[in-house]
This record gives structure tokens, C-alpha cells and sequence, in this order.
């Protein structure tokens, strides 16, 4: 029985995949809808206050009820290392009494929850990624099925990762188990016409940047900001006075090329061009390469030494003193860029497209006017940002850096804007939000 209800989600998830180049031509005469739909929710968010998360999930937790067993049950899936994470300081901050099994890796299984499946450490991104990891996929949800049907969880928290989590969350929600989505897809950016599947496949979701809300609230899905987990690792792990002192001694240039292996290689070599231009303008500058997975280590020192860039320094470890310390920050568009931004340091958010299909997508498909988070969530043009194909935009983010590298004026401007992005997004405290959800909903009857 497990394996025909694999088989029969394994076929209607390829019939959806094949389906997607008729979505897209569907969504295309509609895109300025979805925009002005987008930018609703940015200027709406921009002057809203902040809201109690009891009363925009209500509908949620409405569905609480006691537990079955002595100890509520509760299943936490992480697909990548930085929602494993997310799920493991959930799992700690919630109190001994909660069962948890999950799938993850070994940073979950340190928490004492039950992995069942190492499903982080074996992260698969795009579709030839899925493609290549598909029997690992399909044993995995056959053991999550197992699961539902042999020792049914009273909620499923998936953290992140909506591929596969969307998925599972149909499978819970027929089996009348609710499911709570931590860190809300993306939708609102890309493919906003997946958000009447995923209201119908989770019963709340978790944001974590402020318009986000807004946006889910709209197609009538429980959502509620509980602020942004980057706020609580630099609350924990503030950089270091004397280290950041030690950069700003000197005046620094950061790369942030990105963490995967074709992102650093699409991005890394322009970077490079934008560093030697300026250090023909300013000979003492020092130019930095942070990164803090030991795994990218050969390939940034093979990409520098092939692009003689020898006096450019690498670094392996931790990026708040670097970030913290640093003249100005050129950074790939992603999570990294805005932990760039909250350190209040002027930063360029660069992307280069890859091919025909993601310059197609950026300017037809993109449903919001920017792709820095700090500009959505300022709602406005706060750091200069380049999403371009091809090497003639690496002239615009050129110009940039020098007007930020040497234009005292534009430097006040934006260190000014960058501390209101930081005000906006709130306080630190995601995790406890989010634990107190989570426990509001299995103990209905000890608010």
C-alpha cells in the first residue's frame, strides 16, 4: 500500500513538472497582477505595526487538541543544513515533555529528537538535483508515510526547503495531521501561482521577512512574522570588539561570492575585476575573502590563484568580524547578503544570470521590483543591487563601489538606511516565537 501511494505521488509530481512550461505561459498575461499584488504587500508591510502571532494564527491554533499519548508528538523535517538548524534550536527550546522524531542529520540527533531519515545530508537543489537524488527521495517518504500511518504525529513543523516539504505536507493534511511550515517559500517572488496548492497543503506558515505576511494572508493562509533567525545568531554570537577593530585598522573590501560551487564560480571572477579597480584607485586597500565552509576552501584558492589574484586573503571560519569591520561589502544576492546588511556596512548585492532560461525568468517571471531582501524589506532602493547576464554589468556595480568606497556623502546615506532595515525586521527571538506556537498548539490546555 506504502509503495503504491509513492508510486502515485511520484507520478503526479512528474506530470506537475512537465506541466510547468503551461503554467508559466498561464501566469505570463497576468505577471503585472501578481506585481501590483507584490508591491500591495511591500507598502502595506512598510507602515504596519507589528501584530500578535496568537491572533493571525487563531485559525491554527483552533485546531489543537490533546495529545493521544502521554507525550505530544511532534515531527520536524529539515532538507539543508541551515534548516536543520532552524529545527534543532526548535527542538531545544521546546520543553523534555515533547516527543520528536524528524528527519535531518546529526545536528537534530544531538537535540535527543528521533531522526529517522538523514534526509539534510543529502540536500538536493534544482531538478537534475532531485533527478540524481530521487531513490533516496522516494525511501524517504515512504518512511514518512509509515510514520503518519503507524504513529501519527499531533503536529508536522517542515522547516524551509518547500519541494519536498509541500509534498509531505499534502500527505499529513490527508491523514487529518496539521502541519505548520517554518520560513515561508518564496512564492511571492517566484511562481506566485503556487500558492493555491500550498494553502490547500499546510494550515499556517512561519515567516521570517516582515512584508511576507501580508502577501500569504491575502490567498488566506495563516501566516505570522516571527522575525528573522539571522537576528538571533548575531544576538548570540556578536563579533568579536577586538577582531573588528583589527579590520577597521585598515580600510577592507569583502567578497561574498556566494556558497554553492557554481555561484562562486559565476560570480567570484567578477568580483575580482570590481576589487582590482578599485585597488588601482586605492593601492593600500585590503581585500578580503571570508567563507566559512571548510568544503569551498580548494576551489576559492584554486579560482584566486588562476585569476592572479594573490593579494587577495582568504579566510576559513567565522564572517561577523569581517562584516562587521569592513569598508564595503560586495555580496552575492541571498541570506548572505543580508547578514551583510545587518552588520550595518555599506553593500552591493550582485547576481550574475546563468543562460538564457534565467535571464527569461528574472525579467518576466520576478514579481517583485527588487531581490535584495534589505530592499524588500525597507520597501525601497536602500543598497545598490545588479542582477544582469553576461560581464557588461560588472561596469554598473563598478561604479557603485567606488561612489561607496570613496563618496563620504553616499557612505552616511547608506549606513543610515541600513540601520532602519535592521529596525525593521524587529527583535531578536524567531526561535522562541516559533516555540511558543509550537507549544500553544500541543498543550491547547496550558496556554
Amino acid at each position: 500500500m506504502i509503495a503504491l501511494q509513492v508510486a502515485l505521488v511520484l507520478l503526479r509530481e512528474l506530470l506537475r513538472t512537465l506541466l510547468v512550461p503551461l503554467r508559466l505561459c498561464g501566469y505570463l498575461p497576468f505577471r503585472h497582477h501578481w506585481r501590483r499584488l507584490a508591491m500591495q504587500a511591500l507598502e502595506q508591510a512598510r507602515d504596519a505595526a507589528p501584530s500578535d502571532a496568537d491572533h493571525e494564527l487563531a485559525e491554527f491554533l483552533q485546531k489543537a487538541r490533546p495529545s493521544r499519548a502521554a507525550r505530544p508528538h511532534l515531527f520536524v523535517s529539515a532538507g539543508e543544513a541551515s534548516g536543520e538548524q532552524h529545527a534543532a534550536n526548535l527542538v531545544r527550546a521546546l520543553p523534555d515533555t515533547v516527543r520528536t522524531s524528524a528527519f535531518g542529520g546529526s545536528v537534530l540527533a544531538a537535540t535527543g529528537a528521533t531522526v529517522r531519515f538523514q534526509l539534510s545530508e543529502h540536500a538536493v537543489m534544482g531538478v537534475f538535483g532531485v533527478l540524481k537524488q530521487l531513490p533516496l527521495i522516494l525511501r524517504a517518504f515512504a518512511d514518512y508515510l509509515r510514520l503518519l500511518r503507524d504513529d501519527p504525529p499531533d503536529l508536522v513543523v517542515l522547516v524551509d526547503y518547500p519541494g519536498l516539504h509541500v509534498v509531505m505536507a499534502k500527505a499529513a493534511k490527508r491523514r487529518g495531521v496539521p502541519v505548520l511550515h517554518y520560513v515561508a517559500p518564496q512564492y511571492w517572488a517566484w511562481g506566485p501561482w503556487r500558492m493555491r496548492r500550498y494553502r490547500r497543503a499546510v494550515d499556517a506558515t512561519l515567516t521570517i521577512l516582515p512584508f511576507e505576511t501580508a502577501f500569504f494572508r491575502r490567498f488566506r493562509i495563516p501566516a505570522s512574522y516571527i522575525g528573522h533567525p539571522l537576528l538571533d545568531e548575531l544576538a548570540q554570537h556578536p563579533p568579536d570588539p577586538a577582531a573588528t577593530a583589527a579590520v577597521r585598522a585598515r580600510r577592507t573590501l569583502v567578497l561574498m561570492p556566494g556558497s554553492r560551487k557554481k555561484e562562486i564560480a559565476t560570480n567570484l571572477p567578477g568580483l575580482l575585476r570590481v576589487a582590482a579597480a578599485l585597488r588601482a584607485r586605492d593601492p593600500g586597500l585590503r581585500i578580503v575573502l571570508p567563507h566559512k565552509n571548510p568544503r569551498r576552501t580548494k576551489l576559492l584558492r584554486e579560482l584566486l590563484q588562476q585569476h592572479g589574484a594573490d593579494h587577495v586573503e582568504h579566510h576559513e571560519g567565522t564572517l561577523s568580524h569581517w562584516l562587521a569591520g569592513a569598508h564595503l561589502i560586495l555580496a552575492k544576492s541571498g541570506t548572505g547578503s543580508l547578514e551583510a546588511c545587518l552588520h550595518g556596512v555599506p553593500t552591493i548585492v550582485v547576481y550574475q544570470l546563468l543562460g538564457l532560461l534565467g535571464t527569461l525568468g528574472y525579467h518576466n517571471i520576478l514579481s517583485v521590483p527588487w531581490i535584495a531582501a534589505a530592499n524588500l524589506i525597507a520597501g525601497r532602493r536602500v543598497v545598490p543591487e545588479h542582477c544582469f547576464a553576461g560581464d557588461g554589468g560588472w561596469a554598473r556595480v563598478q561604479a557603485d563601489a567606488e561612489r561607496l568606497w570613496f563618496d563620504a556623502d553616499a557612505r552616511s546615506t547608506a549606513i543610515a538606511d541600513l540601520a532602519d532595515v535592521r529596525r525593521r525586521l524587529g527583535a531578536p527571538g524567531a526561535t522562541a516565537r516559533t516555540a511558543r506556537i509550537v507549544q500553544s498548539f500541543l498543550f491547547p490546555s496550558h496556554p
